[in-house]
Parts: C-alpha cells; structure tokens; sequence
C-alpha cells in the first residue's frame, strides 16, 4: 500500500431528514486498518458525487434501515420497517456510478449489501420472517453486535475464503431484510444455515464485496473480521 487511501462511507439519515450521520464503529475499523474515512455528501447530483468519486480511493456502503420495496417492483408490506427515499436516491446513483466506473473498490455493510444487489438489478425480502421460505431463525439478535450468533459458511475460490483463510464464520446478525433475487453478475459468496445469502461478490471486478454481518462491530476481538477490513483497505491503497 502506497498511501493511506481515503475511503468514502455513504451517510445515514436521521428520522426527522436534519442530520446526516454514521456510527463511529465505521470510522474505527477504516482508521484501525490504515485508511483515512470521510463521510459522503447526502445527494443524487451526479456530478457532485463525480467529484466526490475522484477525491475518494474507495467506498463503503454502510448499514442502516430498509430499502424502499417500489425500487424493485413491490409495493411496502407490513413488515418492511421505515424507508428513507432521499438515501435510496444516493446510494443507488453512487454505486451505479462506481459500476460505470468498473476499478474502485467498494465494500457493502449489511444494507450495503442489498443495495449493492439492487443496483444490479437484484431485488430482496421485505422481512425474513414474512417472506422467506420455511422459518428462519433470529437473523435480527436480541444481544448487542460485539458478540456473534450464528455461523456462515463460505465458497470455495470466494474472495471471502481467500480473504479469512477461514471455511466457517462466526457472525453477528442484526437485519431482517436479505437478498432473495442475485442482480446481473452478483455472486453468493456465504451463506447462514437456513440459507440466506450472507455475502456477495462481482467476480468480474476488482474489489466490489458485501456482507449481510456487521464486521465493524467484531473486528478488535476478531482476525477475520479484520482481515476483510484489511483487504478492502489494502485494495482501496493499490
């Protein structure tokens, strides 16, 4: 790694649409792992997130609640929680920019990850719980995100394989939405036991990952979860 790259992070909104924030746990891992974070500007502009792109060595899609279900087709049920159209709009211009783009890194953190699958054309369940075949166990814990509840399993020749050295993961679990349909040219890279897609991958890009767990919250206890950090980082610095 030449430089400590600069990672843009997409922001969270708050209920009332007067602050754009993210936890600090975002800004800790990236830091933690070499890189210098900042946050991206809340807008659909596409010529301000341009800007924003070139001054960026990467970008980190993070969590937060749910995508509006009309983005793909479907009308809001009763178990898609709180929707925030205005972060919609951002998120899924900024990662169809770094599409186009086809070489900046880009890591997706649980709603991250389904944006990401959106953006491809891919679509999700509202709620696990509604939705998903047979019955789920708990995919949203009761206990807070520093302790894990469930494994993942990973696929073989998968960057996260690669990445963690690992077959099986430990992982916390705080969503009720997953991916139901892969976009075009997304790729299942891990899955939970009852077989919701955990992780994702585009094999035909450079760096361009998401994970359904929050890693974030793992990452001082945990060497895998570092290591993704680590990989990410060290792809953003290349």
């Amino acid at each position: 790694m030449k430089h400590r790259p600069i990672i843009g992070i997409t922001p969270g909104l708050s209920d009332d649409e007067r602050r754009v924030t993210t936890p600090r746990s975002k800004m800790d891992v990236l830091l933690g792992c070499g890189a210098v974070p900042v946050l991206l500007p809340l807008t659909s502009d596409e010529e301000a997130l341009r800007t924003a792109l070139s001054a960026v060595d990467g970008v980190m899609f993070s969590g937060g609640g749910d995508l509006n279900p009309l983005l793909f087709g479907e009308l809001q049920r009763p178990g898609c929680g709180a929707i925030s159209p205005l972060r919609d709009e951002m998120e899924l211009t900024l990662c169809r920019l770094l599409l186009e783009d086809g070489h900046k890194p880009v890591l997706g953190i649980c709603r991250g990850l389904q944006v990401m699958n959106v953006a491809l054309g891919g679509d999700i369940y509202q709620d696990l719980t509604a939705d998903f075949r047979g019955t789920p166990f708990l995919h949203r814990q009761q206990q807070p995100c520093r302790y894990p509840s469930h494994p993942v399993t990973l696929t073989p020749d998968s960057p996260l394989r690669s990445i963690t050295g690992e077959e099986r993961l430990l992982v916390n679990s705080l969503h009720h939405q997953a991916i139901r349909r892969l976009g075009k040219g997304f790729v299942s890279c891990a899955e939970a036991p009852d077989g919701v897609i955990e992780a994702a991958w585009l094999p035909e890009h450079p760096f361009f990952l998401g994970i359904q767990w929050h890693p974030e919250c793992l990452w001082t206890e945990d060497c895998a979860s570092k290591a993704i950090f680590l990989a990410f980082v060290s792809a953003c610095g290349e």
